[in-house]
């Protein structure tokens, strides 16, 4: 009795808050199940799995030597590829000095939600991790209710809503994160959305975070706008996210990085960062630096591998949403990224039948009964008993449907790549056959009586 009463007084209110990430836990899950026997197909974790295009490599693997401390802020040479890279896509001179370096965006994205004033208005749905950063800061989340349909658009009237309630209730929203393309949806916002929110943000003294870590993956021109582009990101409150992660299948190397405007904001919260990270995580690792310094060159080997990263990527994102349309499910086609974000809600009745009531139960249900494993949409922040347009929300990665193991990764995974360059190749994907198959099979299950 007495080691209860000391153990409940060991952590503190927020540590017993924290839990694993949704998408670490079901990624472990599915080891589980495999290990047992079973045949799950993994659409639950986004991780990219495409080969490392060789020139970065080779890169990483000649500076495994590298041991010392590195400057907070980021290696010199990383920094400025960054700042060339970015100064071209969003057409701005994006100066070195203006990029901080850290260990994945992850630290960056709790280091500013620690050092800014104010509570969160946050989309919903939103990252698994968003939330969590947030009330590990001890900010309020005030969240902003997205499109019924693409669950991803956003209304001045649905901000206005926001902040408006925020304010009732006590908040003091001065902080405002969007993702774009999304996880979970694979939504993207186009340059009106943009202009919304930014000229709301501006008009409430509100700091814009904007998280890009997938902005390469865009599916087109028209969806790749970003609120840090030409010379606007330098007016008014503006950070802009970014990493290694997702266009170079480099989650692992742990590399982010944020990039802050050329003006007295942008100075003072880049100061606050540095002297957070100083403290906290001192610098990323030197090899993957290094790396991530050859992998954000401008150069024709590296515009050529984001284009193939882009093109597969779309291939088989777009091959899984229509199968899922075909399969009678509530889904928008994705416009970038590698998800999609599917609603169960067309088979309510059956679902209800087989006592089935929540996104949550619907997860375990397709996992334990149907061998498909995918992230409930309660992980992202819906609302099971909200509108119609939230409920029965799954979010399906594509990112594990090119190959088995390590092994088949680096056998046949440049030979992928270059096939993506052709539109009309009849490039096979038994794991994209497989996901597709096991999920008609679900919805065929749905349509008989429990």
């Amino acid at each position: 009795m007495e080691s209860k009463e000391i153990d409940s007084g060991v952590l503190t209110a927020l540590a017993k808050q924290m839990r694993l990430s949704a998408t670490l836990e079901i990624n472990e899950l599915v080891q589980q199940r495999t290990a047992k026997g079973y045949k799950v197909v993994h659409l639950g974790f986004g991780e990219a799995t495409f080969p490392i295009q060789k020139d970065v490599a080779a890169a990483h693997r000649e500076a495994s030597n590298i041991t010392s401390y590195l400057p907070v802020a980021g290696m010199a040479e990383l920094r400025q590829a960054i700042a060339k890279f970015q100064s071209r896509r969003l057409k701005n001179n994006i100066q070195p000095s203006q990029v901080v370096v850290a260990p994945g965006s992850k630290p960056l994205l709790f280091a500013l939600f620690d050092l800014l004033q104010g509570d969160v208005l946050l989309p919903r749905p939103s990252w698994v991790s968003y939330e969590p950063q947030i009330t590990h800061a001890g900010k309020k989340i005030f969240w902003v209710e997205t499109d019924e349909e693409d669950r991803h658009t956003i209304t001045e009237s649905s901000l206005q809503s926001a902040f408006s309630r925020a304010v009732e209730q006590g908040g003091n929203p001065r902080i405002m994160l969007i993702n774009s393309p999304s996880n979970p949806t694979g939504q993207a916002f186009n340059t009106s959305d943009i202009e919304i929110i930014s000229t709301f943000c501006k008009s409430h003294d509100i700091t814009l975070i904007s998280d890009e870590i997938y902005s390469d993956i865009s599916f087109s021109e028209e969806t790749s706008a970003t609120p840090c582009s030409g010379s606007q990101f330098n007016v008014g409150q503006k950070i802009l996210t970014g990493g290694l992660s997702k266009t170079y299948s480099a989650g692992g190397w742990r590399v982010g990085y944020a990039i802050f405007p050329a003006n007295d904001f942008g100075e003072r919260v880049q100061s606050a960062v540095l002297a957070y990270a100083s403290e906290c995580w001192s610098t990323a690792s030197a090899p993957a630096q290094k790396a991530a310094a050859v992998a954000f060159d401008t150069s024709p080997e590296m515009d050529l591998y984001r284009s193939q990263v882009v093109l597969l990527h779309k291939r088989c994102t777009l091959a899984l949403y229509h199968a899922l349309r075909q399969c009678g499910l509530a889904v928008s086609e994705p416009k970038g990224a590698f998800y999609v974000y599917p609603s169960f809600h067309p088979y309510s009745k059956q679902l209800k039948a087989r006592g089935i009531r929540n996104s949550q139960e619907l997860s375990r249900w397709l996992i334990e009964e149907c061998g498909v494993a995918a992230l409930p949409g309660s992980a992202f922040g819906e609302d099971d008993a909200g509108p119609i347009g939230g409920r029965y929300r799954l979010r399906m990665a594509t990112s594990y449907l090119y190959f088995r193991d390590q092994s088949e990764r680096y056998q046949d995974g440049y030979r992928i790549l270059d096939l993506a360059l052709d539109a009309n190749n009849n490039l096979k994907l038994p794991l994209l056959d497989e996901a597709i198959q096991a999920i008609q099979n679900a919805a065929a299950k749905l349509r008989l009586a429990p």
